[in-house]
Order: C-alpha cells, then sequence, then structure tokens
C-alpha cells in the first residue's frame, strides 16, 4: 500500500507529461667540425654511461577480495600490509625528481565460479577499486591508468596447482583443465562441481578460488632522467616478483574518468509502473547518500476519479533509506520506509471509504532489486516489495456520486504488505566530493 490524499480533490479529465612552427638555428660549417671533434671522445664516453642508466623497471603488488565483492577489505589476506607496500614504492618514484612514472595498469580478475557476466562486473569493479585508490592519493592523468580485466582466471587455478602438489586432489583438477582448455567457462565449471562426486571442487573452493579474486597493480617508471651529469648514477629499485598465481595479461587503455562508477554520486527520477497501469499518478526520486545508501521518495498524486463508480484519490509519500549489498542503485539491497496516506477510493462498488482529514500512517521494511538496462548506467529497472503496518482511520458513504450519503466512521492497524512495484528511473551523475574521512 502507499500514499494518498483527503478528499476535497477536484476532478481533472486530462493530464500530459514529460570537442609548428620550427625554429633552426644555424651554424658555420667550420664551428659545427670544431665541435664535433671536441666532443667526440666525451660523447662516447657519455653513451657508455646512458647504456647502463636508461633503464626499465617495475613495482607490483596485488590485493585480494572476498567472494563476490568488489569493496577492498584491508583485513583480508594481508591487504593492508600489500597496499602499503606498492604505495610506498610508488611515493618513491612520485618523489625523485630523476624519476617518471609513465604507465600504472590495475588487473582485475574473478575466480571461475558463477555465471560468467558477473564475473566481468566482479573483475572490472576490483580494477576500478583499486585505480580510486591509486587517483584519491595521487595526482597522475587520467591517462596514465590503464585497466585489464580477467573474470574467470582458469589460468591462475593451474598455475597455483602446478606449484603446490601439497593442494589436495590437485592433481585430479590439473588433469581436468587439460582435457577442458577448449570449452566454454560456465560448462567448465560445471562439470568441475560434478567431478568424482564434488570433493575435488570443494578443495579448489577452500584452497585456490580465494586467491584467484584479486586486483594487481603494475606499475612502470623509467630513470632516463638520469643521462644528465647533474646526477651521479642511482641503482635501480629491486623488482618485486611477480606472484606465482598472477598470469601475464595485456592492458587494455580505458577512461577512467567516464567509467570510474566508485567515483559518482547519483540520483534518480523514476514512476512506478504497476501504479502506472492502475492509473494512479506516481513519480518518485532516489539519492545516492553514501556508497551503499540511498533515499527514495515516491510521491502519488491522484486528484481524478477513474470513473464515476471507481476512483484511487491518494496523496501519499513513502520515503524509505535503503542499504546495497554491492553499489548503491545496482543489485539487491533492503530498506526502511514510513508511509503517510491521504486516500478517497472505490472499486465500482456500492461503497467508497475516505479518510477524515487524518492521514494512514505506518512503518515497514522492503527488498528489492535493481539493474541497469544501458551501458550508460542511466537507464533502469526495479522490482520491489515490502510489508509492515498502518494505522488508519476512515468514513464509509455510499458510492453514488461526490454527494453520497455517510454510512459509517471507523478505523484500525493493517498488518501486511504496504509497498510493492515495478519502477523504471532514469539516473544522473555528478563527481563524488569525498571527504578525507572517506578515503584509504
Amino acid at each position: 500500500m502507499d500514499v494518498a490524499a483527503p478528499a476535497y480533490y477536484k476532478e481533472i479529465k486530462n493530464s500530459s507529461c514529460i570537442g609548428m612552427h620550427r625554429h633552426v638555428i644555424s651554424i658555420h660549417l667550420a664551428a659545427l667540425i670544431l665541435i664535433a671533434l671536441l666532443s667526440a671522445v666525451p660523447c662516447a664516453a657519455l653513451e657508455a654511461t646512458v647504456d647502463t642508466l636508461s633503464i626499465s623497471a617495475r613495482a607490483q603488488a596485488r590485493i585480494d577480495f572476498k567472494v563476490n565483492l568488489t569493496n577492498l577489505d584491508k583485513t583480508y589476506h594481508g591487504n593492508d600490509s600489500a597496499l602499503d607496500r606498492v604505495l610506498a614504492r610508488i611515493d618513491s618514484m612520485v618523489l625523485d625528481p630523476r624519476m617518471k612514472v609513465e604507465r600504472i595498469t590495475v588487473e582485475g580478475t574473478a575466480s571461475p565460479e558463477g555465471p560468467y557476466p558477473n564475473n566481468v562486473r566482479l573483475a572490472t569493479g576490483r580494477a576500478r577499486t583499486f585505480i580510486a585508490i591509486l587517483r584519491a592519493r595521487y595526482s597522475f592523468p587520467d591517462s596514465i591508468y590503464a585497466i585489464s580485466t580477467i573474470p574467470e582466471d582458469w589460468d591462475g587455478m593451474r598455475m597455483m596447482l602446478a606449484a603446490d602438489s601439497t593442494i589436495p586432489h590437485g592433481a585430479v583438477v590439473l588433469s581436468f583443465l587439460d582435457r577442458t582448455a577448449g570449452i566454454d567457462g560456465d560448462t567448465r565449471e560445471r562439470r568441475l562441481k560434478g567431478l568424482d562426486g564434488g570433493a575435488p571442487y570443494a578443495s579448489m573452493r577452500a584452497h585456490v578460488l580465494p586467491y584467484l579474486r584479486r586486483a594487481s597493480v603494475l606499475v612502470d617508471y623509467d630513470t632516463r632522467r638520469l643521462r644528465s651529469r647533474m646526477y651521479r648514477p642511482m641503482p635501480a629499485y629491486p623488482v618485486l616478483s611477480r606472484p606465482a598465481t598472477m598470469p601475464a595479461f595485456t592492458p587494455m587503455a580505458v577512461d577512467i574518468t567516464m567509467h570510474a562508477p566508485t567515483r559518482q554520486r547519483f540520483f534518480a527520477l523514476k514512476t512506478n509502473l504497476l501504479w502506472d497501469a492502475a492509473l494512479c499518478a506516481n513519480l518518485g526520486f532516489e539519492l545516492e547518500l553514501w556508497p551503499r545508501w540511498s533515499l527514495d521518495v515516491p510521491v502519488w498524486y491522484s486528484p481524478y476519479d477513474i470513473t464515476r463508480r471507481w476512483r484511487i484519490r491518494l496523496l501519499a509519500t513513502q520515503p524509505e533509506v535503503r542499504y546495497w549489498l554491492r553499489d548503491a542503485g545496482a543489485g539487491h539491497y533492503f530498506g526502511a520506509h514510513a508511509s503517510v496516506i491521504g486516500f478517497n477510493v472505490s472499486f465500482a462498488g456500492d461503497y467508497r471509504y475516505q479518510d477524515p482529514n487524518h492521514a494512514a500512517f505506518g512503518l515497514g521494511i522492503g527488498y528489492g532489486f535493481a539493474f541497469h538496462l544501458d551501458k550508460a548506467r542511466h537507464w533502469s529497472m526495479e522490482a520491489q516489495i515490502g510489508a509492515g503496518y498502518l494505522s488508519y482511520k476512515w468514513i464509509k458513504y455510499h458510492n453514488t456520486g461526490r454527494n453520497g450519503a455517510e454510512v459509517s466512521r471507523g478505523g484500525g492497524t493493517y498488518w501486511g504488505l504496504t509497498r510493492a512495484g515495478i519502477a523504471i528511473s532514469y539516473k544522473f551523475y555528478r563527481e563524488r566530493k569525498e571527504r578525507r574521512w572517506m578515503k584509504w
């Protein structure tokens, strides 16, 4: 049930809605020859020095994620110390004027369990989570970042099993991976689950899969600025070894500004299609408050009679605070709502019921699921349901027009369904202005 309005509405019959100069210095030929002769020996020595100083080095680290999540838990699998190590290494590069960071590549992976589209979402979300941490700390241009994804890390599973012979049922799973290399991931997972009564898969879930849900950062930098004689040669930073479970990958550049939802807040306009089908006008909005939290406020304003004897006149609102299991605005959520309803209703029967200028009110809890309809994440659909109680009073009239005689008065408390619908919404986004306490 949703929100409604007092009995003094006016009838309305029609309603409608809604991108060189080049400069050349010339010198006499004799002077050029003289300079070249005088500098021949020093230049040869310098070139030898450049060969030893012009190097490329890498710093890399990874963080792990819990199953089916894209948010970072610093206490999980030593993420805190791993993150501190890589940030300290990048700090040393940024603060040294002789070094230049050229590329930061973040690879997101998901374990080969669950449907492939969901694994794509998880792998991409984990990479973006790591990039959000780096963007909040450093002032690198967005073009320096790149994302790569491995939605189902079968190669990582194979590498772990080959490197550790003590994993239970490891040899059986290795043989299975060799036999099924050419089939699609979902079929492969289904067959692995049924292998030998499920014991090998249970072993993988306990010993291997938790280490395949990760985001890995690879920082490329160079020391070509050391060519200048102003600086003495500096030893190269040691290279952090690539973990055995991290397969090689090819980075794919992406536009971080346009596609990093963790840095944006949404505002949505929506309408409940079930109420629209009942010819009850409604419009609402939803605002993201914090990551995982939003406020949904639907409003019903239906002051007209559908027919002479059929009316659903409402002036109502039902604000709901929602907690989303993942990112706000998509996926599953749980909510708590309040109802305030003014009403004057009849369903072609002999009587109509109207509030006595005393709106019904109540509280309830709800559940819903939302998903996006387009890649830009503007259009979305949502299914919702909720239950609770309503306290109300009513006046019963004969349903014979506007002036039917009063029959009786009453009131009570209702327990049951208080919220239901299928809503369609359009979302607007703006940059999230994070406070210091919200950053890592």
